[in-house]
């Protein structure tokens, strides 16, 4: 419940700084909304999120969704013997 905090936007270094529960992993992005009707925007850390997606159930502007998607990787098929 603390991966997402509501606050003015910035510079990422002071932003990981006010959030609810503080980014302190500097390798794992942020996810930051567009501004907000309220001037702010809505930060999600990822490191403390557990995908959930009360998120995207309850932001009342509609700044977040969660979607399913299928991920195909693709892989190299046998190697070629000359």
């Amino acid at each position: 419940m603390d991966c997402i905090t509501f606050t003015d936007n910035g510079e990422e270094a002071d932003l990981r700084q006010r959030l609810s529960a503080p980014a302190l992993n500097p390798t794992q992005d942020l996810y930051v909304s567009d501004v907000l009707p309220t001037g702010r925007v809505m930060v999600k850390d990822e490191d403390v999120c557990l995908h959930c997606g009360l998120c995207a159930e309850r932001c009342p502007t509609g700044a977040w969704d969660m979607q399913k998607f299928l991920l195909e990787m693709a892989q190299a098929g046998e190697p070629c013997h000359q």
